[in-house]
């Protein structure tokens, strides 16, 4: 008789890892699988794998090393079959130097043009593509108030902005983000800062998560039912609108209000095209609410009174980014924060619509080149809201 296949796994990562964060799995592959490969996993794996990675937010498989780009939007059939062909960014790299998203001058792989190529330093003739001078965006640029010169070379970071992978306008956020790291530097670790004074100590250019369920939680009772009955109402093309604006220490909002692109200023657009999302999202798996907002970029908020069906709009921008940041600002602990230390050949793949991440490091401040391909296929269906009165 045949020796049977040892089925795919998910193994939860350690619990100095985890800690709070209800976040982090490794997937174990079925042991007839080196490089993985999401169309040839059986029906029972595919179920497991679905599974694990809604409960556990983001999953890391080791030593990849040689897949092919097509793999990591293969993994969007798998876990939203219902994408859309193309990036959630657009079908072409964002190049607009007026759009905040270019400044890391990335690039769309030739033949996968749902990929692109992100890191840090200077590559020639890769992919298909003649040259790239790749920039990893840190706090020092961003933040209204950065850490000082002294602060970095003692090992400090922040992270940059806290987001989930979504343009906010005309294509939806995906479901999944996926990265796989090509070529990882070799630099001390660093430590990352917390606005309460907290230090967790996190490997250069580590990834930071944390979980919108476990946001949700942290709030009072009275907190959760404020976000189960608002939406939140994203800027005219946010990214556009908020290029010169700082953001706060923390990276969940922006500092003060005054420095937005005025709106007949900005590029053209459909007003009819600009999303609006409830503020708490269903998990499509296990049921549970996520918080989920992309504080940058919020504009107006929302709120129905369940009892009444009276509405209440708050447009004043200072006072909506006041209360979303109040709200995030709770889990943003270091017990709720995952960091994920990179290695070359890791692919992560992770819930766009569970978690949210940001970059974190001050590359820029060493010569070793970082590559990752990164890829965030548009979705087809707008998050579902936990309570389906919020609109």
């Amino acid at each position: 008789m045949p020796h049977p296949t040892a089925p795919l796994q998910i193994r939860p990562l350690p619990a100095e890892l985890r800690k709070s964060t209800r976040l982090g799995a490794e997937v174990v592959l079925p042991e007839s699988m080196t490089l993985f490969d999401p169309k040839l996993l059986s029906e029972t794996d595919q179920q497991i794998f679905r599974t694990g990675f809604f409960d556990n937010g983001v999953l890391v498989i080791r030593d990849q090393t040689g897949i092919q780009p097509h793999v990591l939007y293969d993994i969007a059939d798998l876990l939203d079959p219902d994408h859309l062909p193309y990036h959630s960014g657009g079908q072409k790299q964002v190049t607009d130097s007026r759009n905040i998203l270019s400044q890391n001058n990335c690039s769309r792989i030739p033949r996968a043009p749902q990929v692109t190529v992100i890191g840090s330093g200077h590559v020639e003739n890769y992919e298909g593509i003649g040259e790239l001078d790749l920039q990893h965006l840190d706090q020092s640029s961003f933040h209204e108030y950065p850490l000082s010169e002294q602060e970095i070379a003692d090992g400090l970071t922040r992270p940059y902005r806290w987001h989930m992978d979504a343009a906010l306008y005309e294509n939806l956020p995906g479901i999944v983000t996926s990265l796989h790291a090509i070529e990882v530097p070799k630099v001390p670790k660093q430590r990352l800062q917390f606005p309460q004074g907290e230090i967790m100590d996190v490997a250069a250019g580590a990834t930071l998560f944390f979980s919108g369920a476990r946001n949700f939680d942290a709030l009072s009772p009275e907190e959760q039912e404020f976000a189960l009955n608002t939406t939140v109402h994203y800027a005219p093309r946010a990214y556009e609108m908020i290029r010169n604006c700082k953001a706060s220490s923390d990276g969940l909002t922006i500092e003060n209000v005054g420095r937005e692109t005025l709106i007949p200023d900005l590029p053209p657009f459909d007003p009819e095209k600009v999303h609006s999302f409830p503020m708490v999202w269903t998990n499509p798996s296990n049921g549970l609410p996520h918080l989920q907002i992309a504080g940058c970029c919020v504009y107006s908020l929302t709120t129905i009174d369940p009892s009444t069906g009276n509405k209440t709009v708050v447009s004043e921008l200072a006072e909506v980014r006041r209360i979303c940041h109040e709200l995030q600002e709770k889990v943003y602990r270091p017990e709720n924060v995952y960091a994920h230390s990179w290695q070359k050949g890791d692919l992560v793949i992770f819930h766009n619509r569970g978690v949210m991440h940001s970059i974190s490091g001050q590359l820029a401040h060493f010569k070793e080149r970082r590559l990752l391909w990164q890829c965030n296929m548009a979705s087809s269906t707008p998050p579902k809201a936990y309570r389906q009165g919020s609109q």
